[in-house]
């Protein structure tokens, strides 16, 4: 079985429970301004909880490869061969938490970004059996679902930031936790509200680009948080020479016209400096890793 087409149509079998839109927003603090969490402080619900209740590792377009699978598939930095039923022959894969290489998919575990305990004390108790196998199995977001060092994701077990971190890319993790936590609509208690202030600020993080709420989030009764666009104002402080990097992105824009390249993985694209493919700008590039778009939105490696 070819990688390019083994892609997950994942939304077919989720697009009641899972609605998302193409919509991001970049939620920014006003030059010279520490970023407010856009996110409510509320206590936990500490009881109910059981695993059982997130049903999860589902194979949702029916193709062998369940959800666990998908996962290793697209963060491979060395694409697997598949056969039979997702048999993996060869493969690599980095972990993000500490940097660990390996070719053995057995010692990777796929850690939810917010663990599912976490998510139940932090608003899932008021979702529906659907909504949380949606959340457990989102591929539509590729921070919610990481292949992780089996080790980490065991010592992390579901801990917020308050009292774990990984070892590598700590600031890169909180922004991907307050990412995820924004666009379920999931509330932070005091600890972690108050460890996620003070990470953002030590992070510098004047910035966190979000999806836009689930359509199933506001059904399950959450209140969603409204995106907004960043200010006219919002750009780095210091003088003029700052404002400029608002040309980069121009850099960027040539390099993906330059030469259109097809991608094995969402990882290679992405160290290529080319992500989000989106239809609408690069239909060549679009067109030529249409497979890395698993929910068929029209962008790609979002």
């Amino acid at each position: 079985m070819k990688l390019g087409a083994k892609r997950s149509l994942y939304t077919r079998a989720l697009t009641v429970v899972l609605t998302t839109t193409t919509l991001c927003a970049v939620l920014t603090a006003p030059a010279a301004h520490a970023f407010e969490l856009p996110l409510t402080v509320a206590p936990d619900q500490l009881s109910g909880y059981e695993r059982t209740l997130f049903k999860h590792w589902i194979d949702a377009d029916k193709d062998k490869c369940d959800t666990r699978k998908e996962v290793l598939i697209q963060e491979a930095v060395v694409a697997p061969k598949l056969s039979g039923t997702c048999v993996f022959n060869g493969g690599k894969w980095i972990s993000p938490y500490d940097g660990l290489a390996t070719k053995d998919y057995s010692k990777l575990d796929i850690d939810h970004m917010v663990p599912l305990a976490e998510a139940w004390r932090s608003g899932a108790w008021k979702w529906s059996p659907a909504q949380r196998e949606a959340f457990a199995n989102d591929l539509t977001d590729p921070r919610a679902l990481v292949a992780v060092s089996a080790g980490l994701n065991r010592q992390k077990s579901d801990q917020d930031p308050s009292t774990w971190l990984p070892p590598q890319d700590q600031c890169g993790y909180v922004s991907n936790w307050i990412a995820v936590k924004v666009r379920y609509s999931l509330t932070v208690d005091s600890a972690e509200a108050t460890a996620l202030t003070d990470l953002v600020a030590t992070c510098n993080i004047t910035s966190v680009t979000a999806f836009s709420i689930p359509a199933y989030a506001i059904t399950a009764g959450i209140n969603p948080i409204t995106l907004t666009s960043p200010s006219p104002t919002a750009s780095p402080t210091s003088t003029s020479p700052t404002a400029k990097p608002s040309a980069k992105p121009k850099v960027k824009k040539a390099k993906k016209t330059k030469k259109a390249v097809k991608y094995s993985t969402c990882a290679k694209a992405r160290a290529a400096g080319i992500t989000p493919i989106i239809r609408s700008k690069n239909k060549t590039l679009y067109a030529l890793n249409k497979a890395l778009d698993r929910d068929k939105d029209g962008t790609a490696c979002e």
